[in-house]
């Protein structure tokens, strides 16, 4: 059912069977050039996902704690005074095997920025892990925990959400 210029609602079903399809377009490249992409397309992926107007781009930004260092790939910056972090992965052609595991040590990286990030701007932090493909395996990992980090499938010029956690979070 279409919701308007971006959005189009599927069943649980059906978002189990597109997150085992094949990727129908595979990022060319390494993982930087798939942020690079995600970073020249993020006005209209903030528009998609309904978040405030962008303010602010931030990309492998260093940030101490003053007891550690983290370093999210690419930080959004909204009007409202809010922030988005997203957390790249992408698949190593090499060991395509190592997907699922890159992405659930994602989820421990955003819940991290989250935090951080929230303590330091005093406000509202949403996290995502965006990959070329989202797995299954990891799909399954969110069901049932109410997880706050919404995982976004990106591939040229589509935006899959098969989980959104700012909603569930609340």
């Amino acid at each position: 059912m279409a919701k308007g210029k971006y959005e189009y609602w599927l069943t649980e079903e059906q978002t189990i069977k597109e997150l085992k399809a094949n990727v129908m377009w595979e990022s060319v490249g390494n993982e930087k050039n798939l942020e690079d992409n995600i970073v020249e397309n993020i006005e209209e992926i903030c528009e998609g996902l309904h978040l405030p107007l962008i303010e602010a781009i931030g990309r492998q930004k260093m940030i101490n704690t003053g007891e550690f260092f983290v370093k999210p790939d690419i930080m959004v910056r909204h009007i409202d005074g809010t922030m988005t972090v997203f957390e790249v992965k992408k698949d190593n052609a090499k060991y395509p095997s190592t997907g699922t595991s890159n992405q659930m040590n994602a989820v421990g990286q955003l819940l991290l920025y989250k935090n951080v990030l929230e303590s330091i701007i005093g406000g509202l932090v949403r996290a995502a892990l965006i990959d070329n493909k989202i797995h299954y395996r990891t799909y399954c990992a969110f069901i049932g925990n109410r997880l706050p980090i919404t995982l976004i499938d990106f591939q040229k010029d589509r935006v899959f959400v098969p989980y959104n956690g700012w909603e569930i979070a609340g």
